[in-house]
């Protein structure tokens, strides 16, 4: 039973920062048009990284095991 209650918390746990993630690289998708990315492996993010790939849309998107990295900090806003 607590075998059960443990796993029962640690995918509701993981399915929370599946859906952070998600949100996040959504908003990075389109900063990535004024942003310098690429597209950081999810297991060796400091050694393997591929270009970002350019949907019809306009958004960035990363092959399957990669995720989108600002590489370069955001424009300051004039002001």
């Amino acid at each position: 039973m607590g075998r059960a209650i443990l796993l029962g918390l640690t995918l509701c746990l993981l399915s929370g920062c599946a859906e952070q993630q998600a949100k996040n690289t959504a908003k990075l998708s389109q900063a990535c048009q004024v942003t310098k990315c690429d597209c950081a492996s999810n297991f060796m993010t400091l050694f393997d990284h591929q270009p970002v790939i350019w949907k019809p849309d306009g958004t960035a998107s990363c092959p399957e095991g990669y995720h989108l990295r600002r590489i370069q900090p955001a424009p300051q806003s004039p002001g």
